[in-house]
């Protein structure tokens, strides 16, 4: 309902107005009558008229200046000035306190019915445009985050120039400014790019972080190091809250960067450092600065090593199939390919060996397989299993039950595949390949899944402290078990005890 005050310092004419009118039936209201424009404020203020009638002449507080004082205080009321003459003075002095329509206080109802119409149909297209624009504020409040994140991702692809990206920032508020940055790349390993993003900015936060994903599963990090410097210290600190959703050791950064002018030429070199983050499977991250110099491969040439480990396993001369794949491996590592170079020559190996091997290879599980690995001996391992058939084969089933009854023996110490295997009398290249298959997840996966599972039993099970919780499952570090925890249930262990709280006893 659109709610009306009647002013007139005549009661007359306001009992005349409020009841010759069916007000209610057009969708309106009087909430109120005041006889001069102070007690009309006052009502004002309380009832918060959409439309006041004012008769310009009143004792106390004339109505234009009602019009002024609720211009100040309530800018979206109209008022309907109602004067028993009108001349040029009265004219002026409405138009500087927006007066919305005159009325003659000798106008019938028709007339002052048709005015207020006329106001009312006016409020309804403002509320109308307003809450267009409301709208339109919320999908950008919404999609803030998105709209920067895209001018950024078109900037660090050269898409855009310095100044265009400067004055987009400027509109949409991106916040460019400070002494010091760092830039960060992370190639994930988690589908969830939004639970992702928060943990990212989570473990940043002191850094005032800005993250985001450039493309699949590599997220980009910009942060303001002026007061807090991201050198080898703070990053072994930070690990936990990362490596989790890192690919392997896939974390680069390049620190001591002075301003967003230089992060189109400093992007190409992190995705270039990730590339070949492989290579260096002992370091868990690798920082740089603008001085650092990214060797880049010479040229390859992996098809001579290719086809001489293709003629041995044709013959299948073990010991030569070893020393070819050694061969090969040496190479690829003092060239420090990169992975996708790497991967492309592996995958040619994958179909030649299937094309000459009496084994039944799946050639899109091994290339899946292969794309989850996340260290170059890894993959060896992987090939050389294709490679060379395993003598246990025919007994994958029974082989990955003993593995996985070893592994439920020893999940809460620091366990690898390599000693599983050997647990099991088979080779850690095969014994991947089967794993995969026969349980859905990678090693390290299930070794993950598995001890989150526990954690949960015991926190529904028991009062024990998370810390407590994490070690009994197998992580020393409880920053690892909280990241994990979060990464695998989509809530921290607190939120899952909360969800999960065992009612009282009585």
């Amino acid at each position: 309902m659109i709610k009306i005050l009647i002013v007139d310092d005549e009661d007359y004419i306001r009992q005349g107005m409020r009841y010759t009118i069916p007000w209610e039936d057009y969708g309106m209201e009087i909430i109120g009558e005041a006889s001069n424009g102070a007690e009309a404020l006052k009502l004002a203020v309380r009832h918060k008229p959409d439309i006041v009638l004012a008769d310009i002449q009143m004792p106390v507080m004339d109505g234009l200046k009602l019009t002024s004082e609720l211009g100040a205080l309530m800018p979206e009321t109209k008022v309907i000035i109602l004067t028993a003459y009108g001349n040029t003075e009265n004219l002026t002095g409405a138009i500087d306190v927006k007066v919305s329509a005159f009325l003659l206080k000798s106008a019938d109802s028709h007339k002052i019915l048709e005015t207020v119409l006329n106001i009312k149909k006016e409020i309804e297209t403002e509320r109308e445009q307003s809450k267009k624009v409301e709208q339109l504020k919320n999908i950008y409040d919404e999609n803030r985050h998105l709209i920067k994140a895209t001018l950024l991702s078109r900037y660090l692809l050269m898409q855009i120039s310095y100044s265009d990206f400067l004055k987009k920032a400027e509109k949409i508020e991106l916040d460019i400014n400070g002494a010091s940055f760092s830039l960060v790349l992370i190639k994930c390993n988690y589908n969830n790019e939004k639970l992702a993003i928060g943990s990212f900015i989570h473990s940043f936060h002191d850094y005032q972080p800005f993250a985001f994903f450039i493309r699949d599963h590599l997220a980009v990090l910009i942060l303001k190091t002026h007061i807090h410097a991201l050198a080898k210290t703070e990053m072994d600190e930070l690990l936990p809250g990362i490596l989790p959703l890192a690919f392997g050791n896939c974390i680069v950064a390049m620190n001591q960067l002075s301003s967003f002018k230089d992060f189109p030429l400093i992007y190409p070199i992190l995705v270039q450092a990730l590339e070949h983050c492989f290579w260096n499977s002992e370091a868990a991250y690798t920082l740089l600065s603008p001085s650092d110099k990214i060797i880049t491969e010479s040229a390859v040439n992996t098809y001579p090593l290719e086809s001489t480990l293709i003629s041995h396993i044709i013959t299948q001369n073990i010991s030569a199939i070893n020393a070819s794949l050694s061969d090969y491996y040496s190479y690829m590592s003092g060239k420090k390919v990169s992975r996708q170079l790497f991967i492309d020559s592996i995958r040619r190996l994958v179909v030649l060996i299937s094309a000459i091997t009496d084994e039944d290879i799946d050639i899109l599980k091994i290339n899946e397989l292969i794309d989850e690995m996340e260290t170059p001996k890894e993959i060896i391992d992987l090939i050389a299993s294709l490679a060379i058939p395993s003598s246990n084969a025919s007994a994958s089933h029974s082989q990955i039950h003993a593995a996985l009854k070893y592994i439920s023996e020893h999940y809460t110490e620091d366990i690898y595949l390599e000693e599983v295997a050997k647990a099991v009398y088979l080779s850690v290249g095969y014994l991947s390949r089967i794993f995969k298959g026969e349980t859905g997840y990678s090693f390290k996966e299930y070794i993950h899944k598995l001890r989150i599972l526990k954690a949960q039993q015991l926190i529904r099970q028991t009062n024990l402290k998370y810390y407590e919780v994490a070690e009994k499952v197998g992580y020393k570090n409880y920053k690892y078990f909280s990241s994990y925890f979060n990464k695998i249930t989509g809530c921290s262990a607190k939120e899952y005890r909360s969800l999960h709280e065992r009612p009282a006893e009585a």
